[in-house]
């Protein structure tokens, strides 16, 4: 009788199988609650180190009256040693002033080449230069091994001169130099400042993402003048988010955050209006090219919320 009456305390083989397909379904339910939380978390987390390149931005203009150029060499032809990028010059306004010393950009024996800084500085991750989210190492394999960002500033509405990505036609006889002028926010030796994005602040896009989906980027500079995109990339058609080697990018569901140049973050669809520019001023594209030209003269309109 004893025997039986512990026996029948147990769970038979149809409860245990019932218990553990309850199980099953409740986790199934709950997984995808979490990890829509956990991304939720991690592009909040990104949109605030937007926001903290973007006081950063203006921290530099206040001092500077311009914004840090893309990057900087003495001459724009292709195959040029590398230089310091705009993420350098900004390092003091988001708490690396110890490492921009360390680095001394403006120091006269550098040359303003990379390649006469330590490399221990040049593989730090800088926390604020990544995107919680995304997927490439601290120094990125496909940049040259040097620290990761995950942002890229606005280069303008002319696509980048090169054949290929990954500076796969740099080395052709008759490499093209780097463009010496864009409608964007930074190229080489650029000093934009806010006189000149006369679309207004609020119009004009400074900052947005590049993921491991576009090789990402590196924060000390570029690897040399035909690597623009190492610091910036382009708004031309056809290069629209998500779309390929040489985009913004980011993996974020649908889309990437964009720093306008008032310092206020959005979330821009992958699917936004993109359009052919043509030859003439009035003729300047989708909302992706208005957004990518500081002086068009065109109005973009309301974008979605913070």
């Amino acid at each position: 009788m004893e025997s039986q009456k512990l026996h029948s305390q147990g769970f038979t083989v149809i409860e245990l199988m019932i218990t553990l397909a309850i199980i099953v379904v409740i986790t199934s339910l709950v997984l995808p609650t979490i990890q829509e939380s956990r991304n939720q978390a991690r592009e909040r987390e990104c949109i605030i180190h937007l926001k903290q390149l973007g006081l950063a931005m203006h921290n530099y203009h206040d001092v500077y009256r311009t914004f840090p150029p893309g990057w900087v060499r003495k001459t724009p032809y292709a195959q040029s040693p590398s230089g310091f990028g705009w993420q350098v010059s900004i390092l003091p306004f988001v708490e690396e002033a110890p490492l921009y010393d360390a680095i001394r950009p403006s120091a006269p024996n550098n040359e303003g080449a990379l390649e006469y800084v330590e490399a221990k500085y040049l593989k730090r991750e800088i926390s604020t230069y990544r995107c919680p989210a995304d997927s490439t190492p601290v120094t990125n394999p496909m940049r040259g091994d040097w620290g990761t960002s995950n942002y890229s500033m606005n280069y303008g509405t002319e696509p980048v001169p090169r054949m290929t990505p990954l500076d796969g036609s740099m080395n052709w006889p008759g490499a093209l130099p780097t463009r010496l002028h864009t409608n964007g926010i930074g190229w080489w030796n650029s000093r934009v400042g806010f006189r000149d994005i006369t679309d207004g602040t609020s119009n004009t896009l400074m900052i947005s993402e590049r993921s491991v989906k576009s090789a990402a980027g590196i924060w000390p500079g570029v690897r040399s003048n035909s690597s623009e995109t190492d610091q910036v990339t382009d708004t031309s058609y056809g290069n629209e988010i998500n779309s390929g080697l040489n985009s913004f990018s980011s993996p974020h569901r649908g889309g990437a955050n964009i720093l306008l140049c008032d310092g206020s973050v959005r979330f821009l669809s992958d699917q936004v209006d993109s359009q052919p520019r043509g030859p003439g001023q009035g003729d300047v594209g989708g909302l992706f090219q208005k957004l990518g030209c500081r002086n068009d003269g065109q109005v973009v309109g309301e974008l979605p919320g913070e």
